[in-house]
């Protein structure tokens, strides 16, 4: 079956957000004399806040009410003067520009909202490729939930089976393949850490591989099914 789209996710996969993110929540715990740690921080890691508020768990740590808006908006400060420095990750916009090249439709799943994958995407001259973006505050419920993809499918009215994902997260990667779609796993410093072997492929970094690699195994897997 010919491959019609990509859908890819973006926080820690097209752009590297989830390091600095952590990193600049771990110097806001800092300021108050605890750390914050990596187990507690993984649950949110490819899905929503409701799954951790690092605000809310800083001020269990303390033991009383804290300043939660102060704290979110000295993380916010912190991350994003490092976020807005960063490139996309290796390989990443080599394979966007040749997959549009080939006309192949291109789509993004993100848990976190649209605008802010609209912004980063347009600061990386990179939107203008895309013909469709899903954000998490356009379904009811985001990462392991495959509705993201599901309407990424819809948006670029594709079968699972034309289509191939790229992800980071352990949830992400459930959420791909509970929409029946091929999964690619190119996990970051931070996800590494969490497992990722339950993709259909994984690889290091998205410059290790290229299209015509991706569509054969892509092929050689839907005979096994």
């Amino acid at each position: 079956m010919t491959i019609k789209a990509f859908i890819f996710d973006f926080d820690g996969l097209i752009l590297d957000t989830e390091t600095p993110e952590f990193e600049s929540w771990q110097v806001v715990y800092r300021n108050y004399g605890f750390d914050l740690p990596f187990q507690e921080w993984k649950k949110c890691l490819g899905t929503s806040k409701s799954e951790f508020d690092p605000a809310s768990y800083l001020e269990q740590l303390i033991g009383h009410p804290i300043n939660k808006r102060k704290a979110e908006h000295d993380q916010r400060v912190i991350g994003l003067s490092r976020i807005v420095e960063m490139p996309p990750l290796p390989g990443v916009e080599i394979m966007i520009k040749n997959a549009s090249a080939r006309g192949i439709k291109l789509a993004i799943a993100s848990s976190s909202s649209s605008d802010w994958v609209w912004c980063n995407l347009a600061r990386l001259g990179l939107l203008k490729y895309f013909d469709a973006i899903c954000g998490g505050n356009e379904v009811d419920a985001v990462k392991p939930d495959p509705s993201l993809y599901r309407m990424a499918l819809a948006e670029l009215d594709v079968h699972p089976d034309e289509s191939i994902v790229f992800e980071d997260s352990p949830n992400g990667i459930i959420a791909a393949q509970n929409a029946g779609i091929f999964c690619v796993a190119i996990p970051n410093t931070i996800s590494v850490q969490l497992g990722v072997d339950h993709a259909d492929l994984v690889v290091n970094s998205m410059a290790e591989i290229d299209i015509d690699q991706l569509v054969a195994i892509h092929s050689e897997r839907l005979e096994r099914k």
